[in-house]
């Protein structure tokens, strides 16, 4: 039976090469599509800023902050007068607008009290949210170099310092303060990446292994003849009679699959490579191998079990994209409600995403794995019936 299957297998190899290499240049174009418009969605805010004090150091003051790279993440400025900013607001042009008073510098330098105004949208809460976050940090860092100063100060007027003393010191602390404020973005702070929205994964590493998925899951599908060609009922009870039990009878529509697969793993694996750091540890390799096991055992299954119907490659096909949907790779994660994201996870996708995660750096979901695993043997145990009842039901002649 092997034998046969082997024939099958190799008479539809170049036909399925074919599609493999055209669906996925159209998962890998996709998976890009939706990766950028889920980074698109972290676009800085517009931030009008009027500078009611219109000197050199208030200008040079507020190009020195929105020229650091941690603003410039956050939000783009744009400097205006104070009529044109509140019409940018109302337009939808600016998310907020910043007011800063006449003599706010001196306020600064002498650390009087100073009282700016900040005007955000309502119709854009998330943003308010980082301007007004900014906003705060940036008062608190303001206060402690000033209260430093304050303190400062108060020992030299303690100990009746000369003043010569006192304004040597304010020229060398407000130059160290300066070169701080400067730098304090980028050599104070250590960038962090964080999972993808609830995953273990990056958010590249998520977007390729679901794709990859996808393709995984269908490719054994381009087989058409592996699956249909030997459910005539002629060819079975000759099969049969040859002692083919419908567990040999699966055999080959499994194993040959899954060869296939391990392929496709094994190249994209290899060209992700260069993109993507890959975790290859013994345990990752055997979850991955008990990935590509378990698509190909419930895939298989399926289209032993349904290979009579008309239209059944298209079931299966509907059914691996929903379960892309409901992980999150057609639709970012953080656009769909928990409860579609729950059901991912227990869906065949979200269970080969699960095991695979490993190499990719993530973790493996236990639960997930488990439904996987399940569906595999209820599958199985049901195309055994199916090839059990064929003969007798009629099957296809």
């Amino acid at each position: 039976m092997l034998r046969r299957d082997g024939k099958l297998f190799r008479r539809g190899l170049l036909p399925a090469l074919v599609l493999t290499l055209l669906m996925a240049a159209v998962c890998a174009l996709a998976a890009f599509s939706v990766l950028q418009s889920t980074r698109e969605g972290r676009k800085p805010v517009n931030v009008a800023v009027v500078d009611n004090e219109g000197g050199l150091l208030s200008r040079f003051c507020i190009n020195l902050v929105s020229s650091q790279s941690y603003i410039a993440s956050l939000m783009d400025v744009t400097q205006t007068s104070e009529k044109k900013a509140v019409q940018g607001l109302n337009k939808g042009t600016y998310e907020a607008v910043i007011i800063l008073p006449k003599g706010y510098t001196d306020n600064i330098m002498y650390g009087y009290e100073g009282t700016g105004q900040i005007i955000l949208s309502e119709a854009a809460a998330a943003s308010a949210d980082i301007v007004r976050s900014v906003a705060n940090f940036g008062e608190r860092l303001l206060a402690a170099g000033q209260y430093g100063i304050f303190a400062g100060e108060n020992l030299i007027e303690a100990h009746s310092l000369s003043g010569e003393f006192h304004n040597d010191f304010l020229d060398k602390n407000n130059s160290e303060l300066l070169s701080v404020a400067v730098s304090v973005f980028d050599e104070g702070m250590e960038l962090s990446l964080t999972p993808y929205f609830g995953s273990t994964l990056t958010t590249e590493a998520y977007y390729a292994l679901a794709w990859f998925v996808l393709l995984a899951s269908v490719c054994g599908l381009f087989f058409t003849a592996l699956y249909t060609e030997d459910r005539r009922r002629s060819v079975l009870l000759r099969l049969y009679s040859l002692d083919v039990t419908p567990g040999g009878f699966l055999q080959g529509k499994l194993l040959y699959p899954f060869l296939y697969r391990l392929g496709l793993a094994i190249a994209f694996l290899a060209g992700i490579s260069r993109l993507l750091p890959l975790s290859f540890s013994a345990a990752s390799l055997l979850e991955a191998m008990l990935a590509l096991i378990m698509m190909s055992v419930i895939f298989g299954c399926a289209a032993v079990i349904l290979g009579g119907q008309s239209g059944w490659q298209g079931i299966l096909l509907a059914l691996s994209v929903a379960g892309l949907f409901f992980n999150g790779g057609l639709v970012p994660r953080s656009m769909l409600p928990q409860s579609l994201l729950t059901l991912g996870r227990f869906t065949p996708s979200g269970a080969a995403m699960s095991l695979l995660a490993p190499l990719f750096g993530g973790k493996t979901d236990p639960l997930s794995d488990l439904c996987g695993l399940l569906y595999a043997g209820i599958l199985f145990l049901l195309a055994l019936h199916t090839l059990r009842q064929l003969p007798v039901k009629g099957g296809e002649e």
